[in-house]
């Protein structure tokens, strides 16, 4: 299986490179390639990715008495649709390439997310995410899903402007988002026995854009209802990778966003580096 999984991201590799040499000139998005303003071409009104992921998933079987691994790896596909302004729909799709019985039954085909969402100094975002296990095999009822999601209000803030001394490039920046975020039902990581109501999650991540669209990122979360953090909920996140927002563009990214604790706090679950997620993505702008 390992052989598998590096074979299939040198392959995604390589074709990434390829793709990336033939579409070196500066098109941003589909109106430069295709010289055309119809159908809402040149509008960035519909842009995504596709491309591959990869992670080892470690958790406690059935009978609680022992960890297991498991490799997952499949394709990916994200869609984000801008109606009006900075309104926008975000669908992430994941097909896994490998099934077997060891494969965790919570793991989702579909994430959603519905708000605002603005990227510039000094705005707000705010909407509602869902990171249920969304699967379209029938197994979780779609609704239920529903009222497990987070409810989110964040602020953007950037901190460098060009005559900073960690300003290295254009792309180079310094960005803060505090954010506070409301569940009203959450359950076990089955994703079916409820464990409680009215979850409130405050906390801030920081983007450092350092150059050459390099980034490194990271959060901390904190939980004011006590007991309400679960044991796969982090104390803080981290990841990094090459972020290039245009059309025919490479991005490579590691992020780490479970179980992960501050030194001196008991681990909620079994979680390392190993345990992060990598992707391999090729973008697109309409």
């Amino acid at each position: 299986m390992i052989r598998k999984l590096l074979f299939t991201a040198t392959f995604v590799a390589a074709v990434s490179l390829n793709a990336q040499n033939l579409f070196n000139s500066p098109k941003n998005n589909m109106k430069d390639v295709l010289k055309s303003d119809c159908c809402w071409l040149g509008q960035n009104k519909i842009s995504g990715s596709a491309g591959f992921f990869f992670n080892k998933i470690t958790y406690l079987d059935p009978a609680n008495s022992s960890y297991k691994d498991y490799m997952r790896y499949g394709t990916s596909f994200n869609l984000t649709v801008k109606p009006y302004k900075e309104f926008q729909i975000r669908l992430f799709f994941y097909a896994d390439l490998n099934n077997n019985p060891d494969k965790p039954q919570w793991l989702s085909n579909l994430f959603y997310n519905i708000g605002w969402y603005n990227w510039r100094n000094k705005t707000f975002s705010y909407g509602y995410e869902n990171y249920q296990p969304n699967r379209f095999d029938g197994s979780y009822n779609w609704f239920e899903n529903f009222k497990r999601g987070f409810f989110f209000v964040s602020y953007n803030y950037q901190l460098l402007n060009p005559g900073s001394k960690l300003h290295l490039d254009r792309w180079s920046q310094i960005s803060l988002t505090p954010f506070v975020r409301y569940q009203y039902e959450y359950t076990d990581r089955y994703g079916i026995e409820v464990m409680g109501h009215h979850k409130i999650i405050a906390g801030s991540g920081v983007r450092w854009a350092i150059a050459k669209k390099f980034y490194v990122e990271s959060a901390v979360y904190f939980y004011p209802v006590k007991n309400s953090q679960l044991p796969w909920d982090p104390d803080y996140t981290y990841g990094f990778g090459f972020f290039d927002w245009r059309s025919f563009k490479i991005n490579l990214s590691y992020g780490n966003w479970i179980a992960n604790r501050f030194p001196g706090r008991p681990a909620g679950m079994k979680n390392d580096f190993t345990n992060g997620e990598w992707k391999i993505l090729f973008t697109f702008i309409w």
